[in-house]
């Protein structure tokens, strides 16, 4: 089963009329579409996973997201704000287990819905260990995914500590951006920062100026990037990217090569997103002591170009 109710019962317990319905989408996925004065987006159940928000004043969405993802029970869905936890990356200590953990391909709960006083719509996702989870992660957690849609798109994600034992986790908000044309981006606030090259065995590398998408890349910076912006000429604006709670910033991109390479998105999709993701990558684990939380919080906003 996709969810624990169905369609029905979720608009009955959450729905609120003219801006917040729930709908069901092929491979019988729950989603839910969120309209006010001031944005709109869809977010998934399943996954937890922001597929869409573009404010009323934009013309084109904030995300990208692929017109080849699965919507398949058991994978990943190429696009918006795919959530890596409780491991960023390849499973911890060479273990057989999903890359990016296991809470992107699997359902979450709707533990809340809301129509704040400033017109804003707050959605609350929670995923709870289980003795599937439990068998992947010998672990006790809670893990809510506040979702604030309005002007600006704002997510908080918390890592609840409900077992005995402290919990160690990595994580990162693995957003695609939808840009004009990648190769002609700069993403800017990194600058003077090292990072470690994925694609050159994690050789460190100090960032010289505003980073560029020219090739393939996958950079894990280290330093944490508490503001950053995303300038984009071709669609002529500035997505701006505020966080707390990450050590690190990770940007990505497949280029062509890698795009062709993957069944789920398009061959020339590597043109129209970039990945820039507040993260806590392996050399900056979380320490969670038992019944203390811990949070994971941005905000992704618009401005033009002057």
């Amino acid at each position: 089963m996709v969810s624990k109710i169905n369609i029905q019962q979720l608009n009955a317990a959450f729905g609120i009329a003219d801006q917040v319905k729930f709908i069901e989408v092929k491979g019988g996925l729950h989603f839910i579409q969120v309209n006010n004065k001031k944005a709109s987006a869809l977010i998934s159940v399943y996954a937890g996973q922001v597929l869409s928000f573009k404010p009323v004043t934009e013309t084109e969405d904030i995300l990208f997201f692929s017109d080849n993802a699965f919507f398949i029970e058991g994978k990943a869905m190429r696009g918006g704000i795919p959530i890596c936890w409780p491991w960023f990356g390849d499973a911890p200590e060479g273990a057989d287990l999903p890359a990016h953990g296991f809470v992107r391909n699997n359902i979450w709960n709707v533990s809340e819905v809301d129509a704040l006083q400033n017109g804003d719509t707050k959605i609350s996702l929670e995923f709870i260990d289980s003795e599937m989870t439990r068998e992947l992660w010998p672990h006790n957690f809670k893990l809510v995914l506040e979702i604030i849609v309005g002007e600006s798109l704002s997510l908080n994600l918390r890592t609840k500590n409900t077992g005995k034992q402290t919990l160690s986790i990595t994580e990162a908000l693995h957003t695609y951006f939808n840009v004009g044309d990648s190769s002609q981006v700069k993403i800017l606030g990194l600058e003077k920062t090292e990072y470690l090259d994925k694609a050159e065995e994690f050789v460190k590398v100090c960032q010289v100026g505003a980073i560029t998408v020219e090739q393939a890349m996958d950079h894990i910076h280290t330093g944490d990037g508490r503001n950053l912006t995303i300038s984009d000429s071709v669609l002529n604006r500035n997505i701006k990217i505020t966080s707390s709670g990450n050590a690190n910033v990770v940007v990505w991109n497949p280029g062509p090569e890698g795009a062709e390479k993957m069944q789920d998105l398009n061959s020339e999709d590597y043109k129209n997103f970039v990945c820039v993701e507040i993260a806590n990558t392996a050399s900056n684990s979380v320490k969670i002591q038992p019944g203390q939380e811990y949070n994971m919080v941005t905000n992704y906003s618009i401005e033009s170009i002057v």
